[in-house]
């Protein structure tokens, strides 16, 4: 576990040049401010900001686009030119950005609206024999909570009183789906803001909904890196494109108690795999995890509870070849709150 070099992330934004409110600068300020490391804008259709990479404020701003419209929109990260919509056949939106060098996840898949919202409009994902995709965006922000506005009087209790109240963690049904996916091949696991800053106007008062600062401190995706950061712009957006198409990263909620230092390897007589990788199973092979404050974690196999354990560090050994990832929970207000969702390590026979 030593030597790895962790950096936290916000993926999924949107900017003045689709659907937001904010500039690409104001979501740097706003990302450092949340004290993130870099940040990912993924405006609707579009590419326009990508004169605007590299690092601002000393986070780096990287551009991918938002493609499709009505449903099946996928995340394109590291392209270089624009992929255009095509709800009806998101394979070959898949094949397209694939070909030009990017990497793409299901955005969204699953979510369940609201009926103060465009009539619970949704932007789900509908076609679930598609191949060739690097991931899958395991927890939304913005579609949970919005999701969770069923009334007039949880519009507000939501917006001004405790949003996270709405975000639940990850729907069981797109773990059961992200598990099923993982039977077949490798599928990372990230999770997105989908930071609008959604600018409202009641009478002489204008205030954002789930603002940017906000979103930035909720739901991140950690990479892990061999090699540190150096400032330069290209070498370090690829150490991050490395990590999230090869599922060296993990999904966390930092607001309440930040998941800087969570660790998930596999150990064989020293020799250690990390998140996203495969190993030979032998009867000393050893799953290790760290988590930074004392945490109730869940072992899940091939979509199964396998074992649990409460601490900081769990050992579990005894293993049998499989899928493994790991789920960490934390006491919140006398309760359980979802904070660590990790991608898998394969066991294989």
């Amino acid at each position: 576990m030593a030597g790895l070099n962790e950096y936290v992330g916000n993926i999924h934004i949107h900017t003045t040049y689709s659907d937001g409110s904010g500039s690409v600068a104001v979501v740097a300020t706003e990302a450092r401010a949340a004290g993130l490391d870099f940040a990912i804008i993924t405006d609707h259709g579009t590419l326009a900001g990508k004169y605007e990479e590299g690092y601002h404020e000393g986070v780096l701003i990287l551009v991918g686009m938002e493609i499709n419209e009505k449903c099946n929109h996928y995340l394109a990260l590291n392209l270089r030119e624009e992929v255009l919509n095509c709800d009806a056949r998101p394979q070959k939106v898949i094949d397209e950005v694939r070909k030009r060098g990017g990497i793409g996840f299901l955005a969204h898949p699953m979510e369940t609206g609201s009926p103060l919202y465009e009539q619970g409009t949704v932007y789900p994902w509908t076609d679930w024999e598609v191949s060739g995709f690097n991931g899958i965006e395991i927890w939304n922000l913005l579609s949970q909570w919005r999701d969770g506005i069923t009334s007039l009087w949880r519009a507000f209790y939501l917006s001004f009183c405790n949003p996270h109240r709405a975000l639940t963690g990850p729907y069981p049904e797109l773990l059961a789906r992200w598990d099923k996916l993982l039977e077949e091949s490798p599928v990372v696991g990230i999770g997105g803001s989908d930071a609008h800053a959604i600018k409202v106007k009641l009478g002489p008062l204008k205030f954002a909904l789930m603002d940017y600062r906000l979103s930035f401190r909720c739901i991140n995706t950690h990479i892990l890196t061999e090699d540190p950061f150096t400032g330069e712009d290209l070498h370090d957006a690829q150490q991050v494109y490395d990590c999230l198409s090869g599922g060296r990263c993990f999904v966390a909620y930092d607001y309440f108690m930040s998941s800087r230092g969570f660790r998930f390897s596999a150990s064989d007589d020293g020799h250690q795999v990390q998140m996203g990788e495969s190993v030979s199973w032998s009867p000393r092979l050893l799953l290790l995890a760290e988590t930074p404050f004392p945490a109730w974690v869940r072992l899940i196999r091939n979509g199964q509870l396998y074992r649990t354990g409460t601490g900081c560090s769990h050992t579990f050994a005894a293993l049998v070849p499989g899928v493994y990832r790991l789920e960490a929970y934390h006491h919140h207000r006398k309760s359980l709150r979802p904070w660590i969702f990790s991608n898998p390590i394969y066991v294989t026979d």
